[in-house]
């Protein structure tokens, strides 16, 4: 949806606003296009006086340069607003298992009197104010990261009305019609739909969940945010909980909303937010919402942090840990944590600070989100500043923490008997002594078959297996079923398409890394000109596996045990690989400026067709369809994390995905156009 009041100048016009005696033509252009009056006076001053009085000139060169940026921000503000479109942070919800944690925001002041149903309050948590923004070491992309969205109020406003109008509407018996739509509403319904809408709602509010489209959910989702269907807002908050616990399972993409916007429901209410409302935990990523949630823990001794807050302040993935995802989630999560709190304890033994205190930040600084962030609903991306440490972006304590997790797992690995180690681990001798002690103690080979019930006897019937064997021959002839090359064990090929997709992307160069690699059993005494070959291939590792594939251990680079199977693997069945690296058939990236080249480098294959797509056709919705489902996700949640790339490299989103037709912005279609190879 483009806005045909308000223009932004091109490119040429912000050179220009850097350029001597020249600058004041890019404030007069931003006035003119936008009939802003101040600033074209502004602008034919700026002109008279530097050509009227030379030892002026410096001064108002740079007095142009600053009040072009201010004018060309505030169109920009201006342009979003008027749409509706914003962008923000995605939050994730952590949530504990059996560990009765709750939010406690009893160290939190709140600045303003609490708002009113669509209001909220700014955050403040006492401390100094930081002098410097840290910058994240470990950026999430597919999982979930940094997240920016696009969303829209004033095309709703019909759909929030008829909202209140249906709040009490009782549906008849009716069939199920299937109904999918991006940002679905009654009028995205035909009266069909609309009949087993009303109906299917009738249900839920009875308490009886019956399956459905996700579209379907979508609506009701909307109807709770906006205060329909509820009396009191920890109604409300039940109400959501149990529908995403009884639909996630389906539809899985609900948590990549419902965990920001739930969390974005208790803030706005003030209710208490629980972090174990949900067995199966979303991930957490770092976010304003993730240091709201560390920042509760400050004052415990020792520190309980819970699983899903340590993974999303490390820059080790422990949830794309091969340990953790073949039968060991329920050991990490109770194991992991208790590592911590003895790492802390013995932290404030030795120098009378916990882990917070010691390797994270030591002052507050001001941070804001939107909230609500691709919800269509009257409070929809409303701007919440809050004043927190930001403990989850911390390089220092991020880097800790990853050592400390990965020491851990080693441990646990070794007590469980599990084949391979995470390589190049480095921790203080106290501290490995302290854990590997305890882990050993509470969660060894002994521990686990003191734990175990006693097994009964299975008796096998010979005869059966040797008919079901015969049995299954018989379909698999008769469907005419072949047997396909897998490779054998294939469980230790768990990440194979993975690996796979590392290594057919990557550069030659990066390639031939590895191959070095490969002739050497893995292990590789690496020279200084390897560094950046190292580096682009952790960089696909981290956005694919969630961890470095390559680590240094002294002067060696060795290969992560995990991989080696799966890199053997691809050695021996060679896949196709471009001959250029990633991205090189889409993209000519000479034609691009330094901050847009870095921006394409970083996308994912998927990502890279579907900016292509909507660089060159008029009609891109059944193309991204495609490439979504090959990438196993939604259109919208593809583009959401393109935008939230672009966010993060460039300060700004790239795709207009709030339209029913999505469209790249016109700032950046034509330099993106030139590069298309």
């Amino acid at each position: 949806m483009k806005n045909t009041l308000r223009k932004l100048p091109g490119i040429g016009f912000r050179i220009l606003s850097f350029i001597p005696a020249l600058n004041w033509i890019s404030l007069l252009y931003i006035g003119l296009i936008n009939s802003n009056i101040l600033n074209v006076i502004c602008a034919v001053a700026y002109a008279v006086i530097t050509f009227t009085d030379t030892s002026l000139s410096p001064l108002i060169w740079i007095l142009g340069i600053v009040h072009y940026a201010v004018a060309y921000r505030i169109v920009k503000k201006q342009i979003i607003g008027d749409t509706g479109k914003s962008t923000t942070q995605t939050r994730t919800t952590p949530i504990h298992n059996n560990t009765s944690v709750a939010n406690d925001f009893s160290d939190v002041v709140v600045s303003k009197e609490q708002a009113s149903k669509n209001g909220f309050s700014d955050i403040v948590v006492s401390g100094e104010q930081e002098s410097k923004q840290s910058i994240p070491v470990r950026p999430s992309y597919a999982s979930e990261g940094v997240k920016v969205s696009v969303s829209v109020h004033n095309p709703y406003t019909k759909f929030f009305t008829e909202m209140e109008r249906n709040a009490s509407r009782e549906g008849k018996n009716a069939a199920f019609v299937p109904f999918m739509s991006y940002w679905p509403t009654y009028d995205s319904m035909n009266k069909a739909q609309q009949a087993w809408y009303f109906y299917w709602r009738s249900q839920i509010r009875q308490g009886n969940y019956v399956d459905t489209d996700l579209s379907y959910i979508f609506v009701l989702i909307y109807e709770l945010l906006s205060g329909i269907g509820w009396q009191y807002p920890q109604e409300g908050y039940q109400k959501l909980m149990q529908l995403w616990v009884v639909y996630r399972k389906k539809f899985p993409s609900l948590d990549h909303y419902l965990t920001g916007w739930i969390f974005d429901f208790t803030q706005q209410y003030n209710l208490e937010y629980r972090l174990f409302d949900i067995d199966e935990y979303p991930r957490l990523t770092p976010s304003v919402m993730t240091d709201i949630l560390i920042e509760q823990h400050a004052e415990d001794v020792p520190l309980k942090l819970h699983f899903s807050l340590i993974d999303a302040i490390s820059d080790y993935s422990l949830v794309n840990s091969k340990f953790y995802k073949d039968g060991n989630q329920d050991l990490m999560h109770k194991a992991i944590p208790r590592v911590i709190a003895l790492a802390d304890a013995s932290l404030r033994k030795n120098k009378q600070k916990g882990i917070l205190d010691t390797y994270g930040p030591s002052s507050v600084k001001k941070q804001e989100y939107y909230a609500f962030t691709n919800a269509v609903c009257p409070q929809a991306n409303k701007k919440i500043h809050v004043t927190v440490k930001n403990h989850s972006t911390y390089p220092r304590l991020r880097a800790y923490i990853k050592e400390l997790v990965r020491y851990g797992e080693n441990t646990l690995r070794e007590s469980r008997g599990y084949k391979g180690r995470l390589r190049g681990v480095t921790i203080d001798e106290e501290t490995a002594k302290l854990v590997e002690n305890f882990l050993k103690k509470e969660y060894g080979q002994q521990a686990t078959q003191e734990n175990e019930p006693t097994k009964k006897p299975v008796t096998l019937d010979h005869g059966k297996i040797i008919s079901l064997i015969d049995d299954s021959e018989v379909v698999r002839k008769a469907l005419g079923v072949e047997e396909t090359n897998t490779p054998e064990n294939k469980e230790l090929y768990t990440d194979i398409q993975e690996v796979t997709a590392i290594y057919t992307a990557i550069s030659p160069k990066a390639r031939s890394l590895l191959d070095r690699l490969n002739k050497s059993t893995w292990e590789y005494s690496a020279a200084q000109e390897d560094e950046p070959l190292i580096a682009e291939i952790n960089r696909l590792a981290e956005r694919y596996l969630g961890r470095a594939l390559l680590v240094a251990e002294g002067s060696k680079i060795i290969a992560e045990d995990d991989y080696q199977d799966e890199l053997e693997y691809i050695y021996q069945n060679q896949p196709a690989t471009s001959s250029e690296g990633s991205g090189s058939k889409i993209f000519d990236s000479s034609k691009l400026t330094s901050e847009m080249k870095e921006f394409v480098a970083a996308l994912l294959p998927a990502q890279q067709k579907a900016l292509y797509v909507l660089i060159t056709n008029e009609n891109p919705q059944s193309d991204l369809e495609t490439i979504a489902e090959e990438a196993h996700t939604m259109p919208q949640l593809l583009l959401d994390d393109i935008n939230a790339l672009a966010v993060q490299l460039m300060g700004d989103i790239i795709v207009d995905a709030a339209d029913q037709k999505p469209q790249i912005f016109d700032e950046y279609i034509d330099l993106l156009k030139q590069s298309v190879v």
